[in-house]
Parts: C-alpha cells; sequence; structure tokens
C-alpha cells in the first residue's frame, strides 16, 4: 500500500462483485448502469477548453468523472458497434435532411443489422461507408474503481485492430493479458490531433486478484447489453473517444 492511503498503481481498486456494500437493498439491474468510455483528449475537447482545468491533449480520462486513467488495463470481452453521423456538408454523400449536420442517425450491435451490411462496408470503388465501426473492449485500469469502455474507431482503428489480434492470436481469456494504452500524435492534411496506442505489457496469473475480479466481472457482464456514456455522440466527439 502506498503512502497516505493511496493504492499503488499495482493494485486492483474494484471489489469483488459478489459482496454489496451496504445501502444496495434493492437489486441493481445491469440495463440501469452506464459504463464509462476511456476518452482521448484533443485540442478542442470541452474538458480541456474548460476554465481552470488543468487536462491536457493526449490524456485519457474517464467520461463519467473525468479523471485521469492510469495506463495499465485489462480488456475483459469486447463487442463491435456501427454508428451512422450525418455528414457535416449537406453536399456529401449519404446527407439526411432529416438530421441535424454531424448527428447520430442511427447506431446498432448487430453485425447483420441490414443497414450495417448496406451502410457499413467499403463502396465498389474504395468509397468510405456511411458508418464508423467501433471495436470496444469492457475494460478495466489498474488502480481505477470502476470498469471502463475502450474504444477504437477511425484514426484510432489501427490500434484496436492490434488489440484484437494480440488478445486472440496469443490464446487464453482475454483478461489474461494486460496493455498499456497511451497516445500519440498524429497529423493529416497539415491538422495535429491524437490517437490511441496499445502495447503488451505481459500476463496475468490466473490466481490474482485483477484476474478474479476481471473474471467476476465477466460473467456478470458478457451477456448483458451495454450501454456506453455518451453513447449517443455526434460526429465530432468520435475522436474524443479514439
Amino acid at each position: 500500500m502506498a503512502k497516505d492511503n493511496v493504492p499503488a498503481k499495482s493494485e486492483v481498486l474494484l471489489p469483488e462483485t459478489s459482496t454489496k456494500g451496504r445501502g444496495f437493498d434493492h437489486q441493481v439491474d445491469k440495463n440501469d448502469y452506464v459504463i464509462p468510455r476511456a476518452k482521448l483528449l484533443q485540442d478542442m475537447s470541452p474538458e480541456v477548453k474548460a476554465e481552470g482545468s488543468v487536462l491536457k491533449p493526449g490524456q485519457i480520462i474517464n467520461s463519467l468523472t473525468v479523471e485521469v486513467l492510469p495506463a495499465t488495463f485489462v480488456p475483459l470481452f469486447w463487442f463491435p458497434t456501427w454508428i451512422r453521423f450525418n455528414p457535416r456538408n449537406k453536399k456529401d454523400n449519404g446527407f439526411d435532411s432529416n438530421y441535424e449536420p454531424g448527428k447520430m442517425i442511427w447506431l446498432s450491435k448487430d453485425p447483420n443489422d441490414p443497414r450495417v451490411i448496406e451502410e457499413g462496408k467499403f463502396g465498389e470503388n474504395g468509397e468510405v461507408p456511411l458508418a464508423t465501426k467501433f471495436l470496444n473492449f469492457f475494460s478495466i485500469f489498474i488502480g481505477h474503481p470502476m470498469p471502463v469502455i475502450v474504444s477504437f474507431s477511425k484514426t484510432s482503428y489501427k490500434a484496436g485492430k492490434k488489440l484484437i489480434t494480440l488478445a486472440s492470436l496469443t490464446g487464453g481469456d482475454m483478461f489474461s493479458k494486460q496493455y498499456n494504452l497511451t497516445s500519440k500524435i498524429a497529423h493529416t492534411d497539415q491538422n495535429e490531433y491524437h490517437v490511441l496506442e496499445v502495447a503488451p505489457t505481459g500476463l496475468i496469473a490466473n490466481n490474482s486478484k485483477t484476474f478474479k475480479v476481471s473474471e467476476s466481472l465477466y460473467e456478470n457482464f458478457k451477456d448483458k447489453p451495454i450501454e456506453a456514456h455518451n453513447q449517443d455522440i455526434d460526429e465530432d466527439k468520435v475522436v474524443d473517444v479514439g
């Protein structure tokens, strides 16, 4: 235990999910939870621009509590989502006058959804899909007291593909391995922004508290509908979550 009763970063702060504290006399339905996202801050993120803020672009925060997240995380399971945003330019392909520019038109978690099949694929000539695909990982961060969803899309999609490749092709439970989540600066058309980076940091012993807490959370949430914080984001905020 670190000084001043602050747990060391190597410790898991999450309690065993089977142990309830007082005050929870009524059963909490898993559908009532809103799981925070790991939000990657950019220059124009509201949290950075807020008066008196000490947050900086490139930091990764809990979207619900606005706390900076530790670097090391453990993904427990993953699920894809597709979101179609209305284009910001009325002249762009797929613009729908029934929605404000940049706003979400639909969201789906079903790969067999006709909208996903039709609008989530590249065109015959390489046209970008109308719907954006997200790779979402229900995760815990070592030293952070609640689960967080780590999402990868657009400019950070490569990092998401790297994570799911490392997690699946190396065998074992997804939560038997841990990783570092960081950011780096990228440049496109004279624009500078931050993208997510993932790197493996080792295995987790199956008799460790981290593994046991991960396993318990996995069993409790794997088959439940997951509502992510700010799930109804608009296109401007996609970069903020990766």
